[in-house]
């Protein structure tokens, strides 16, 4: 892959797959004890999300986007649903461990370093809300990472 395919892939990795997790997480804030569904609070709330977690959730998505590509490229798979595959099982282990950090930061009440917070806050707040949120936004970021990874992917065809 090019440099520039690497810039397209982990730059769609940070914004599909923060955007992603937001949405899932806004959805079940949404639906949770008020089922207000159609007030500016809701509206707000997406915006919200949206923007914390493309502040909060920029390592793990990169991290992820990364180990997403080492486990396809070792298993040697090119297809769709695998790769969504592998996005559904990676997210959640990924969310867990990162968010663990977090959590057991704030049970022991330390204050963790700067960079550390801000890399495992947001994934904590993830967990926090339900870590099987992150199976089907870790299944659609891993798609749309297969898409832009096919479409910047060198050739393989023989012409005769």
């Amino acid at each position: 892959m090019t440099r520039r395919g690497s810039l397209a892939y982990y730059l769609a990795a940070w914004i599909c797959g923060c955007s992603f997790i937001s949405l899932a997480v806004w959805l079940k804030d949404l639906f949770g004890p008020t089922l207000d569904f159609f007030s500016m609070r809701s509206a707000f709330g997406l915006l919200f999300f949206c923007f914390y977690g493309l502040l909060l959730g920029a390592f793990a998505s990169f991290l992820g986007a990364f180990l997403l590509r080492r486990v396809v490229g070792l298993a040697h798979w090119k297809s769709g649903w695998s790769w969504a595959a592998a996005g559904a099982v990676l997210a959640p282990f990924l969310i867990g461990a990162l968010g663990a950090v977090s959590r057991s930061a704030e049970m022991h009440q330390r204050t963790l370093p700067r960079l550390v917070w801000l890399a495992t806050y947001g994934p904590g707040v993830v967990l926090q809300a339900g870590w099987w949120l992150s199976i089907p936004a870790g299944a659609a970021t891993a798609f749309v990472l297969f898409r832009i990874h096919r479409a910047f992917a060198p050739d393989t065809s023989e012409n005769l």
